[in-house]
């Protein structure tokens, strides 16, 4: 990966946030993220893993990449966040704005961002998608954004060049429709966690994967805490 400080796009908007359970890396895992005002869950697309620890110098407590690779040297990862709904930012277009406005501020003209497509999650919620480049060091992002009351969450693809981006895609959307929104409030003590995968991904015709058995749903329904 690039070391130069602003590596993703928004990272100066990041809200703290943290991951649940032990220190792990999960083949295809998924996990809860969580914050004061917000508690979404996510699973690896497959082929990819879900790592816990590899970002937290960065801040970032849920990161995804390909199987095979590491978060320092893949040219193709993925990280979640979350940033609080304000005066400022209102909406997506405000959060996409403000992102595009700090790049040009800090040396970086060429930057932009263009909206791609919305897609749909298992749980029938709207993500909107898009696409960043422009900067000085030729990464591509593509932002995947929910909207809830209290919050933006969202999920970034970070690649090291256009054709890492393109191949990268496809996975990217299994993970941004594996979003499931929890809560808009964490409460101590939830018995949350990283976890293995429950369901299949949806397939890349957008059809659904077939329910996941009895005793995995009961298992998720623990793994959340409940209402």
């Amino acid at each position: 990966m690039k070391t130069s400080p602003p590596l993703f796009a928004s990272i100066f908007l990041f809200a703290a946030m943290a991951f649940t359970g032990r220190a792990d890396i999960v083949p295809e895992g998924g996990g809860i993220i969580f914050g004061e005002d917000h508690v979404f869950s996510l699973e690896a697309p497959k082929g990819w893993v879900l790592d816990n620890e590899s970002g937290l110098s960065m801040g970032l407590h849920a990161v995804f990449y390909p199987k095979g690779s590491t978060w320092k040297d893949s040219k193709i990862v993925a990280y979640a966040r979350s940033r609080p709904l304000d005066d400022e930012v209102k909406n997506v277009e405000d959060q996409v704005a403000s992102v595009i406005k700090h790049f040009h501020s800090t040396g970086h003209p060429d930057y932009e961002g263009k909206k791609a497509k919305t897609i749909e999650t298992e749980g029938d919620q709207k993500g909107t998608i898009y696409h960043f480049s422009g900067d000085q060091w030729g990464n591509y992002e593509a932002v995947c954004y929910f909207t809830e009351k209290k919050t933006i969450n969202y999920v970034v693809l970070n690649c090291r060049d256009k054709k890492s981006f393109e191949g990268a895609l496809e996975a990217f959307e299994a993970l941004g429709k594996s979003y499931l929104f929890i809560n808009d409030k964490y409460e101590k003590g939830n018995p949350v966690g990283v976890r293995k995968p429950l369901k299949k991904q949806a397939k890349p015709d957008g059809k659904k994967a077939a329910e996941p058995k009895k005793e995995k749903a009961e298992t998720k329904k623990e793994a959340t805490g409940g209402d």
